[in-house]
This record gives C-alpha cells, sequence and structure tokens, in this order.
C-alpha cells in the first residue's frame, strides 16, 4: 500500500532538502506610519519530487514585529508543521505597520521570515521604509500652514473656510487617499520655488502608481475662495488637477507648475479667472485646459501635451466656451489670452487639439496649436499650426526642446516673465515657445 502512494505525497527527512522562493527579500516602499501599507506576496516553493513538512513558519521578531504574515487565510506570527506536496507552492502575504518615530527622514524597519525545514533554516528578509507624517482628517480648517519636513498624507475630504488662508510652504510633500480632495473656500498659497517645489500625488509610492490617474479627487477652489496662487507645485494623479468655480472673485495664478496624469481635466474652470504661466499639463483623459461658462484666461509660455497618453480622451485639449454644456449658464463675457504656448499631441486620433466656442474675445499669438478647424483662422500672429514641436524625448517624456525645435526664439517676450518652469533664465529679445527654455546641452 505504501509503494502506490504517490511521491509528492510521502513526505522526504532527508537533511539536505531546501525551499525556493519568489524572492529573497521582500520590500515594501515608503510606508507612512499608522497607515500600514499594500499587501506583498510571497510564493513558498518545493522543488523536490517528494512532499516535505515545514516545521515552523514564523517572523524573526515574532509578536513584536510590526510585519503581519496571513498564511493559509489566517494571520499569525507563527504557523507550525505545514505540508508542503512535491513540485507544489503555497503563497505567504505579508503588511506591515510601523509606528511614529519623531523624524523627518525615511527609517529602515526590517526583519525576516524564517523557515524551518528537516533541521535547515532558510531566511527571507523583510525590508520597508517608514516615514513618520502629519495626518489630516475629514474636517474643516482655518488660518494655517503646512510645512515642509514630514509629509502631509490627506485621508478624507479637508476644507479650507471661507476668508482664511492655506500657507503651503516650498519643499511640502502632501500625500493623498483616494478618499481625499483638498476644497478651497478661502485662500490658498502655494510657495514652491524651482528648487523646492511643491508636491501633491497618490498615497501609493510603488513605481506602477507614479504615473497612475485617479488616485484622488485633486483641488477644488470654491465659490468663495479668491486671490490664489499657485508656485511651482507638482501635481499628480488626480481626477482633476484643478477645478475652479470661483465667479466674480479674484483669480487664480498657477506659475511654474506641473499638473500631470488627471484621469479627467488639468484644469477647468467655470466663469472664473485664470492665469497660467510656465506650466506644462501632461496627459489628461479630458481637458487639458477647459474654460467654460465665461470668464477670463490667460494661458502663457505653457505646454499643454498629450503623448503616450493610456486614456481615451473624447475632447481636445484646449477648450474655451461662453457656455457650460448642460445648463442654462449662456453667453457669458469671455476673454482669452493665449500666448507662447505649444498645444500638442501624438497619433492620428486628435488632429482638433483647440475649440473656441461662442462670442469669444481671442488674443492668440506666438504659439505651436495642432489644429485643422482654425488652419485658416488662426494662421498669423506668428502661430505655427500642425508642426512638430520637436521635444527633447517623448519617450521619456520629457517635453523640453530639442535643438532642432521650431519653437526656439519664436515667443514674443512678454514684461515680468523672466523665467520658465525650471526657473532658468528666458532671453529677453528671443524667447522660445512653451513652459521650457531651451538649454545648451
Amino acid at each position: 500500500m505504501v509503494g502506490c502512494e504517490p511521491k509528492d505525497e510521502v513526505v522526504t527527512n532527508d537533511p539536505d532538502v531546501v525551499l525556493r522562493f519568489s524572492a529573497d527579500t521582500v520590500l515594501f516602499d515608503t510606508v507612512f506610519v499608522t497607515q500600514g501599507s499594500v499587501t506583498r506576496r510571497l510564493k513558498v516553493y518545493n522543488p523536490q519530487k517528494n512532499a516535505v513538512r515545514i516545521s515552523s513558519i514564523s517572523l524573526g521578531g515574532a509578536n513584536v514585529s510590526p510585519y503581519k504574515l496571513i498564511i493559509n487565510g489566517q494571520e499569525t506570527p507563527i504557523a507550525n508543521n505545514l505540508e508542503l506536496r512535491g513540485q507544489d507552492s503555497l503563497y505567504i502575504l505579508v503588511r506591515v505597520n510601523i509606528n511614529p518615530a519623531a523624524q523627518n527622514q525615511p527609517f529602515l524597519v526590517a526583519d525576516s521570515i524564517v523557515f524551518q525545514t528537516n533541521g535547515n533554516q532558510q531566511n527571507v528578509k523583510l525590508v520597508a521604509y517608514g516615514q513618520d507624517a502629519v495626518f489630516h482628517q475629514k474636517g474643516v480648517i482655518g488660518n494655517t500652514t503646512w510645512a515642509a519636513g514630514k509629509p502631509h498624507v490627506l485621508l478624507d475630504t479637508v476644507l479650507l473656510r471661507e476668508g482664511t488662508t492655506l500657507t503651503i510652504e516650498k519643499g511640502a510633500r502632501i500625500f493623498a487617499t483616494n478618499k481625499a480632495v483638498l476644497l478651497i473656500n478661502g485662500t490658498l498659497q502655494v510657495k514652491g520655488t524651482p528648487e523646492e517645489r511643491v508636491t501633491f500625488s497618490g498615497i501609493r509610492r510603488e513605481p506602477a502608481y507614479v504615473n497612475a490617474p485617479g488616485q484622488w479627487e485633486g483641488i477644488r477652489i470654491l465659490a468663495g475662495s479668491q486671490n490664489n496662487t499657485i508656485r511651482y507645485a507638482d501635481i499628480r494623479n488626480t481626477i482633476r488637477g484643478l477645478r475652479i468655480g470661483n465667479p466674480g472673485k479674484g483669480g487664480t495664478l498657477v506659475e511654474g507648475c506641473a499638473i500631470q496624469y488627471a484621469f479627467l481635466d488639468g484644469i477647468v474652470a467655470f466663469t472664473s479667472d485664470v492665469k497660467v504661466v510656465n506650466t506644462l499639463i501632461q496627459n489628461c483623459g479630458q481637458y487639458s485646459f477647459g474654460g467654460l461658462g465665461g470668464g477670463n484666461y490667460e494661458v502663457l509660455y505653457s505646454t499643454l501635451v498629450n503623448y503616450q497618453n493610456q486614456l481615451q480622451r473624447e475632447t481636445p485639449a484646449f477648450v474655451i466656451a461662453d457656455f457650460i454644456p448642460g445648463t442654462d449658464i449662456r453667453d457669458q463675457p469671455t476673454r482669452l489670452r493665449l500666448g507662447n504656448s505649444i498645444v500638442h499631441s501624438d497619433g492620428s486620433n486628435y488632429i482638433n487639439e483647440v475649440l473656441l466656442e461662442g462670442n469669444i474675445s481671442t488674443e492668440v499669438a506666438h504659439n505651436i496649436l495642432r489644429t485643422d478647424a482654425y488652419k485658416n483662422t488662426l494662421n498669423s500672429n506668428g502661430n505655427l499650426l500642425n508642426i512638430d514641436p520637436k521635444f527633447k524625448d517623448v519617450r521619456k517624456q520629457d517635453f523640453s526642446l530639442d535643438t532642432l525645435s521650431p519653437a526656439s526664439g519664436a515667443a514674443l517676450p512678454l514684461p515680468g516673465i523672466g523665467k520658465d518652469l525650471k526657473g532658468l533664465n528666458r532671453s529677453s529679445t528671443k524667447p522660445d515657445i512653451g513652459a521650457f527654455e531651451r538649454t545648451v546641452d
């Protein structure tokens, strides 16, 4: 009867037996303390023809370890006497929760999973980088400053009360969960610099999420808000980067920013005053810039692009209209100043990246635009239509200018704008079109 038992079910006591693992180290990217982490998976494989009995699977730190193991569906720091058939495998799920530490820089938290099999001991390392942070729960805030140093983590809706100011200092980092939205009904002052930019992004730090859209709601400028300034900030991974709706109030200035990977709009404004300078808006699922229901819009020295965009767009990148679709708001006073900017994309699906609808007072000059609809009406005032801007390397998402770019030296100098998105000086006589002034390699 024993001779008829399959080899993969016969347990071997061979002391030379070893297990194989899908990785020798389970690595977690930055984990914000007290918030836990995503789950990692480790595959344990028995390469022998015979079954093996794993005497124990345990955490080196036992019950005091910040790591948690889930083995056969149960969370436990140790599991005993697990049989693994020949050439079979099992999965272990690993989580980590890091206790707060009074330091601003990432710190290392390590442990190991220890396997005991036939008297042999094997280890798989567990490594996580933890970081203490300032957590913002759902609620209403007044006058406050978010400093650099510790990251700020938005866990839910944070509303700035009307008549108050939120100041975000240079170098500050803001991470947001999928429930998070920053509502501004007061005044937002983002004080980044070219050397110390402010960053807004999703909370997930794995490489696969760096360019992933829709990880958090974004920033909304509400009806009571006024006199907002957002300088040298990177706003990524949102549903909408900036949604602005404050008719009749002091405007919003967006300068030196990069707004990237929005599931819907990079910037969309309703009957509002918005000025965008030296800004990159990249790979959005709907509008890169939309001004609807009238308003005053200036887009200067900016680069609005969709290259290798994984989102399926159904709208032009740049849209200005004196009405709001689906509402009774129509025929509103509308002014557009579009200058020294690039609106472009790759592929053959979007030959019209500009849409101007309604009675609009326009000043459109010295731009590179992709448009078939306006090829006979916007082909003056220094505009260059339907030509390749020749960016340095779109495969690497580098939208600075190549040495042969037609944007080089083709802009009109504008008073008060002497630097580009990176803080480089612009030519005083022949600056470049777009957010980036070309530098000599």
